[in-house]
């Protein structure tokens, strides 16, 4: 298993160049339950948004040795629904060319969900139907759901921010106009903005009525 800031740095290989820096990467890989709880300023949130929505990369397919096992293994617990059908070695080879493909962690899970739910070896596409099942949970998908998380958690924090903001009447125009439209029509629907037929918004809590 790779270390966590090789994986961030992989997944960031198809993200535009000058939006994250190492050190704004490093704050978010590194950081644990407690520290995700921490604000981010604006360099960070921008890599924590990256990496949330930067590609996974591709899993390598299962190795033969890897695959071959797995099937010898469904083989000894299921048996075949024709017994006179094709020996467990070309079976075995008959499958590889249609499942190889597939990530070793998903043939894994193959043969898990075949011994324990199956009563007859499965067909091929009783196999791909049972890895649907399979959900990736490797380093780079843990990568993502961290910078996920970060990101949910400092926009709220500024959305709370800018709304009692809003409360107090401490936004100009500017910011208002400058605001994201989920913001303004939450803001609406709390008294605070003014919403008219142009879709353009307005204050409607001034500073010297809020005070």
């Amino acid at each position: 298993m790779e270390a966590i800031g090789t994986t961030a740095a992989r997944l960031l290989c198809e993200v535009p160049q000058g939006r994250v820096t190492a050190q704004s990467l490093n704050s978010i890989v590194n950081s644990d339950s407690t520290t995700l709880m921490a604000r981010l300023d604006d360099e960070t949130l921008a890599a924590a948004q990256a990496l949330a929505v930067a590609p996974l990369p591709t899993l390598e397919p299962c190795d033969r040795d890897h695959f071959n096992q797995c099937l010898r293994v469904m083989l000894a617990v299921l048996p075949k629904r024709n017994s006179d059908d094709v020996s467990g070695k070309l079976l075995i080879s008959a499958y590889q060319k249609k499942l190889g493909g597939y990530p070793t962690d998903q043939i894994s899970y193959l043969a898990d969900q075949a011994t324990a739910k199956c009563e007859w070896f499965p067909s091929i596409a009783e196999c791909i139907s049972l890895m649907q099942g399979w959900k990736r949970n490797d380093d780079p998908v843990h990568v993502r759901r961290r910078a996920e998380t970060a990101v949910r958690r400092e926009l709220e924090a500024r959305m709370d921010e800018t709304m009692a903001r809003l409360a107090a009447g401490q936004c100009d125009q500017t910011e208002i106009d400058a605001l994201p439209i989920r913001w303004k029509e939450i803001a609406e629907t709390r008294s605070y903005l003014w919403r008219h037929q142009d879709g353009t918004y307005t204050a409607r809590v001034r500073r010297e009525t809020a005070a």
